[in-house]
């Protein structure tokens, strides 16, 4: 195939062809899940640097709490629309390839930054290029797997949210611990570096690799687009009005994980750091495997179920797994920042990884399954909208401003945590168990179409 017929059907009639497709999608969908970790790897590492940046830098923990949140969020959510809009209608891989490139290079500014303001509009940059991604690779992983399976190719390339989280904490930890052993390293032309620039720049380097990877990918046809073109950005909002029902009960879901999810991310490596005297590499190691391990595993059982009920019939399965995931994770979520030893946090934890990295595919699928073909990447960049401006810029900043309003401002930060871990996971049970039927009835109206 040429490059630039992206818009042609992948392989040829019959069981062959078919093979074939299948093969293309599993290498996209590899190729992706390796874009998404190392986004997550340059999104999450600064959670590590926490104390060490805000002594160098001479910052607030709200002022890091935005810089781990709101400047990631602002472009990466708003940016995401038209990024949207425009791989419903050009290449895909153009998009995501160009995207990596980008926030590899504003990563690397992160190391360099003078200041609050320059980390600030670098970590903006990184949200600019990392929302290139999702919108992109959901359309095309939509076009390439079949209804049924979508649940579990979302839940595979969200692997990249635990593995990437993990490896962040691993790689940053890896770093204070050689810098510790090693003494500050040394640098041409630039001289000696504090620890945290040094793992900015580290973690920025894979992506020259990363999107010559995504450059030999094979983009699939576009399923539904014998008709008319792509929706217009007012055409998919007046879609998502029509069945207001269904996508609230998603996006409410996603939103109120989401500001559990990113707190967590967010704040745990310094809830160790400063409840139990942790180094910052002895943190990150125990919640770096967590997270890679269990983490991956509860996001691979809960795409894996939802397919199965959705094979058995149940056809609201990609909202009902998360309501169930989200009352079970209510207790772990309380109690956890609240035990009095390491061990007893840390199992809660590893807990909590499991049952709350369940929904994310499904949501993902669901967004997707909800969304008329025409419409897939404007539908992603819609709901990452909602879930970064709201869940990420939310849940790393409102951690510090609960403990400031109810717990004296002291910066023992696990009443906070509890207090947000309990709210989140009722809300989202509540906002999907409110839209069961509504999803069913939306998926139904959009197979008839």
């Amino acid at each position: 195939m040429a490059r630039g017929d992206e818009d042609m059907p992948m392989g040829v009639p019959g069981e062959s062809g078919q093979a074939t497709d299948l093969r293309h999608a599993n290498i996209a969908l590899g190729i992706f899940l390796v874009a998404y970790i190392l986004s997550f790897v340059d999104r999450q590492i600064l959670s590590l640097m926490v104390e060490p940046i805000k002594r160098d830098l001479g910052l607030s923990d709200l002022q890091v709490g935005l810089l781990q949140g709101l400047a990631f969020a602002m472009l990466y959510a708003v940016v995401g629309i038209p990024i949207g809009m425009l791989a419903d209608r050009v290449s895909r891989r153009k998009i995501i390839a160009g995207g990596i490139l980008f926030w590899s290079a504003c990563t690397a500014m992160c190391g360099f930054a003078g200041g609050y303001l320059q980390l600030f509009v670098a970590r903006m940059g990184v949200g600019l290029g990392e929302a290139s991604l999702s919108p992109s690779a959901h359309s095309w992983l939509s076009d390439a797997y079949p209804p049924a399976r979508l649940s579990r190719a979302m839940a595979i390339y969200n692997l990249g949210i635990t593995i990437g989280g993990g490896l962040a904490l691993l790689v940053g930890g890896a770093v204070v611990d050689m810098v510790a052993t090693h003494g500050v390293p040394v640098l041409p032309v630039v001289g000696a570096m504090p620890t945290w620039r040094i793992a900015f720049l580290i973690v920025a380097l894979p992506g020259l690799l990363v999107a010559g990877l995504v450059a030999f990918a094979r983009e699939p046809a576009r399923r539904g687009q014998t008709g008319p073109g792509p929706m217009s950005l007012g055409a998919a909002l007046s879609h998502l009005h029509r069945h207001g029902r269904t996508f609230l009960a998603i996006y409410g879901t996603s939103v109120a994980l989401g500001v559990m999810g990113y707190g967590l991310t967010a704040w745990y490596p310094t809830l160790l750091i400063r409840t139990f005297a942790m180094t910052a590499g002895e943190a990150s190691l125990r919640l770096g495997l967590i997270y890679l391990v269990l983490g991956s595993l509860g996001a691979l059982a809960g795409g894996f179920a939802a397919e199965r009920l959705t094979l058995r019939g149940v056809r609201d399965a990609n909202l009902r797994v998360p309501m169930i995931l989200a009352l079970l994770c209510a207790i772990p979520a309380a109690c956890a920042p609240l035990m009095p030893s390491p061990v007893l946090l840390l199992l809660l934890f590893a807990l909590l990884t499991f049952l709350f990295n369940g929904y994310f595919g499904c949501a993902l699928a669901a967004i997707q399954l909800a969304t008329p073909p025409r419409m897939r990447a404007t539908g992603a960049a819609l709901f990452l909208l909602a879930n970064s401006l709201i869940g990420l810029s939310l849940g790393t900043a409102i951690v510090p401003l609960i403990d400031r309003a109810f717990f004296g401002g002291q910066g023992q930060i696990g009443p906070a945590l509890a207090v947000i871990g309990l709210l989140a996971t009722l809300i989202a049970a509540v906002a999907a168990r409110s839209g069961l039927r509504a999803y069913a009835a939306t998926i139904d109206a959009l197979a008839r179409d």
